[in-house]
């Protein structure tokens, strides 16, 4: 008997309120937050996808879009996040499926003569959640 792939479904990180910082149409998981995807849908976590990470340097907000690479949600994962565009930028994400949360580390790596630490930091990553529907 042949089995066929799971229905799945796709969502983008909501806004919630304290966890989450709105921007150009995206919301951005804070640093440092624990984030229990039940809160998001009740099914089984498949993917977390980053989308961009929001950063602010100088007191003005920018980001940067990240390469969609859906990363599986299997045991405890480590997934470093860093871009091409301003790669003194950087940071881990955390996911635990025993535990069903996840958490982004900004883990801010500087390059003194281009990047000055005081006016600039990772302030959140734009994550898009793969979720499997019941059959």
């Amino acid at each position: 008997m042949i089995k066929s792939l799971p229905l799945t479904l796709t969502l983008p990180m909501p806004a919630i309120a304290e966890v989450t910082l709105p921007h150009q149409g995206l919301n951005y998981l804070r640093p440092n937050v624990i984030l229990d995807f039940v809160s998001i849908n009740p099914n089984a976590l498949l993917f977390v996808t980053p989308v961009a990470v929001l950063f602010a340097s100088l007191g003005v907000l920018g980001h940067v879009p990240l390469r969609r690479i859906p990363v599986a949600a299997s045991g405890r994962v480590i997934y470093p996040i860093s871009t091409m565009i301003l790669p003194e930028l950087r940071g881990k994400l955390i996911i635990n499926t025993a535990s069903r949360k996840l958490k982004f580390l900004e883990n801010q790596v500087v390059k003194p003569d281009e990047f000055a630490p005081s006016t600039s930091q990772v302030i959140g990553l734009a994550l898009e959640f793969t979720f499997q529907q019941p059959e």
